[in-house]
């Protein structure tokens, strides 16, 4: 058996629900593979380990693609997309609208993802005629948990994604305004890719291409057969049931894509989104060397 060591980019949750699957559903020991999950102590630790040869997967958000580009990274496709972006509490609206400062949550707090989150709420009341200015925006960083930043008085929250942060507001009651790329008008990047180096790629070609297929089998055993993963994913997490986990679980599944593939002209429109608003001078042949097609 080949041990592969992955990392995930947050807490162990539902969005990595295939990974779950393929080890307990047997997709990866048939094809002779073994995984080992690694969940990271900050955010951008499996980027950093992966290019350093220290394992062999890592999974991210595509914006952090670009963000943390090195000419080693290689993109597999994003086997995962929902809807994203600021949260926002309905009733501090009118702070913003007054000229008032905005106090948003995030977990990933630095020059590049704070002028992303800002111009996404610019957006977006630009398009109902209001200017807001960049000091009105404050990020903080803070924990993974939106909801719980909310409710102690953050203002919104910024790199939320809609399958659990969005069901865990709606089954709150909690009243927000979802600012995303549908509402705001921008290529969607709430997804997250699997990621491995160009390196280990052209040395175990047979070994990755096996790993993909079975993470996409596995996807394809979440949609066949929802009661069974979401077995799965409680017995791996050892985490309690709950209506909540139950709703997201639910949502997410119907987020993961079976056909997902490395693919440049479909990532291309948010290099050009990132480009437009200044926070990039990456060019498109580098940005083209990620991907496999």
């Amino acid at each position: 058996m080949t041990t592969l060591k992955l990392a995930i980019e947050w807490f162990l949750n539902p969005d990595h629900l295939p990974f779950i699957v393929a080890m307990r559903g047997g997709m990866l020991k048939r094809r002779g593979l073994e995984l080992e999950l690694i969940q990271p102590d900050a955010h951008y630790d499996g980027l950093r380990e992966l290019c350093e040869g220290q394992i062999h997967f890592a999974t991210n958000e595509p914006l952090h693609l670009i963000e943390q580009f090195t000419d080693e990274m290689l993109t597999l496709g994003s086997f995962f997309r929902t809807k994203g972006g600021v949260l926002l509490r309905a009733e501090r609206e009118n702070v913003l609208l007054e000229g008032g400062v905005l106090r948003v949550t995030t977990p990933v707090s630095n020059p590049t993802t704070n002028a992303i989150g800002f111009e996404i709420i610019r957006r977006y009341y630009a398009q109902k005629g209001y200017e807001v200015r960049m000091d009105q925006v404050v990020f903080e960083p803070n924990g993974f948990e939106h909801l719980r930043y909310l409710q102690s008085g953050s203002d919104a929250a910024w790199l939320y994604f809609d399958n659990f942060e969005g069901i865990e507001a709606r089954l709150l009651g909690f009243e927000v305004r979802y600012l995303d790329a549908q509402n705001v008008g921008f290529p969607n990047f709430s997804a997250l890719d699997l990621f491995t180096t160009h390196a280990f790629y052209d040395e175990h070609q047979v070994t990755c291409n096996a790993f993909v297929e079975a993470i996409r089998e596995a996807i394809v055993f979440i949609y066949d057969q929802p009661a069974k993963a979401l077995e799965y994913y409680y017995d791996y997490a050892q985490t309690q049931r709950s209506e909540l986990m139950d709703a997201i679980i639910d949502a997410t599944r119907l987020c993961f894509r079976a056909d997902f593939r490395s693919d440049y002209n479909a990532a291309l429109p948010i290099l050009e989104f990132f480009r437009s608003i200044g926070i990039t001078d990456l060019d498109d042949a580098r940005f083209k060397n990620a991907f496999l097609h």
